[in-house]
């Protein structure tokens, strides 16, 4: 095995100051991992040629000593904690944590980790992009506020910790019906949100949004099974949330020309207008959206790679541009910076979509099911707007002509039979009607 410290800053990056050497650990060609440590160099003392500290600069003795003392000292540490824990996909970062905390082990020693240590090792991995990440620091402080929870309601648990090796079946049903009815929770017991501060109001949950938490946990889990942290598989036996959608709504092609057409209030709506049109015509998601930059089109062709299946099939998605599409790249290509179109963001984004739809007089009554009564409502389509009808109606309307889910989904980046590109198709009363036709028997 070697062992190699690095400076990954130049001196101009750094601004003068002080840098954090990195760690390199490699044994063989299938093994190599880096980490940043806590050990910091000027830029000007480091030899990167020999990965030392230059002997001919002149450096403090005292800052020279303390820098050589731990170099080896953590050096001899990853030495140690590589016998005992290198068939873990994060041993590195375990190691590492280990020594800035001052615990030492002995070789073929492992310390038990708490829940929040392993799930900051699974969260901060590869592989988990920035807004699934977000998603798993949610489920993190909810389980944080169901910890006091129990402390709170059941006074013979007071000591309660979410534990790997110690959730059973009975801790998930309890999160479960927890998480469902946290606001009623809360108001009972508000010490929950005086110890763990939530800054989002906390509304009522759908069953669709527990089976996605669930799935969450239940990654985190399977991941620390096969990293060796536990053999508990408590989902043996849980019943997992059902997911129920309705029919997706999506515009009509008259809709989106109606709306693109439409005079806008202001010229921030306007450009707002265009991306979402700009969106019906590609399909992509509003995530892939905002890192377009004035490159991902080439030749009248948009090229991505989407970020929800970058670590799984990492397939480019190729979409050619129609004259709208690429009218509007055309329309903002002098936009200062390098993004493709003048994004803003998410919120503003969704609020703006909403209020283009009521300026354009787009207000079609439709028919939703809501997630949480599970009950149809009618409401207005520009109260329900939002980007991803974009993405169902490229989708769907696509799907209306071609009637191939493989086809459509290589040009909105699914994997091939996805289960959940069937949300995007509506088997509309044109669709239902060719069906119908074969029976008719020649008449």
């Amino acid at each position: 095995m070697t062992i190699r410290f690095e400076l990954r800053t130049t001196k101009k990056k750094a601004g003068g100051g002080r840098v954090p050497l990195h760690v390199s650990v490699s044994d063989g060609r299938d093994f190599r991992k880096r980490q940043v440590t806590k050990i910091l160099v000027e830029p000007g003392w480091w030899d990167t040629k020999s990965a030392e500290l230059k002997r001919r600069v002149a450096i403090p003795e005292a800052e020279r000593s303390a820098v050589c003392r731990e170099l080896s000292a953590l050096k001899s540490h990853l030495l140690s904690a590589y016998a005992s824990g290198r068939e873990s996909p994060s041993w590195l970062e375990e190691a590492l944590a280990d020594y800035n905390a001052g615990k030492s082990l002995r070789p073929g020693e492992r310390r038990e980790r708490s829940f929040d240590e392993l799930f900051d090792l699974f969260a901060n991995g590869r592989g988990i992009s920035p807004s699934r990440k977000r998603h798993y620091r949610v489920l993190q402080r909810m389980i944080h506020r169901f910890e006091v929870f129990v402390r709170l309601s059941t006074p013979e648990k007071s000591q309660f910790t979410f534990h790997i090796g110690q959730v059973d079946l009975s801790v998930l049903n309890q999160l479960r019906d927890y998480i469902k009815d946290e606001r009623r929770y809360v108001e009972r017991y508000p010490q929950i949100l005086s110890a763990c501060p939530e800054h989002r109001e906390i509304s009522a949950r759908s069953d669709n949004y527990l089976h996605s938490l669930f799935k969450l946990l239940r990654a985190f889990l399977s991941w620390c099974i096969k990293a060796g942290y536990t053999r508990n598989w408590p989902f043996k036996d849980f019943e997992m949330p059902k997911e129920e959608y309705g029919t997706p709504i999506l515009m009509t092609l008259d809709e989106v020309m109606r709306l693109y057409r439409a005079p806008m209030p202001t010229q921030a709506l306007a450009k707002q207008r265009d991306i979402f049109v700009f969106q019906c015509n590609v399909g992509c998601r509003v995530g892939d959206m905002m890192g377009f930059t004035k490159d991902s089109v080439q030749d009248g062709v948009l090229e991505y790679i989407a970020a929800k299946t970058l670590h799984s099939s990492g397939r480019t998605v190729v979409v050619p541009l129609n004259a709208i599409a690429r009218k509007i790249v055309e329309k903002y290509k002098n936009e200062p910076g390098n993004r493709l179109l003048p994004f803003v963001d998410k919120q503003y984004y969704n609020n703006s979509i909403r209020a283009a739809f009521t300026a354009a007089g787009l207000t079609r009554m439709v028919t939703t099911l809501d997630p949480v009564s599970r009950r149809e409502v009618r409401r207005p389509l520009n109260q329900i707007a939002s980007s991803h009808l974009a993405r169902r109606t490229f989708a769907g309307n696509i799907y209306r002509q071609v009637k191939d889910p493989n086809l459509v989904a290589s040009l909105t980046g699914h994997a091939e039979g996805s289960r959940a590109f069937s949300r995007y198709r509506e088997i509309d009363l044109r669709m239902k009607q060719d069906l119908v036709r074969i029976l008719e028997n020649g008449e």
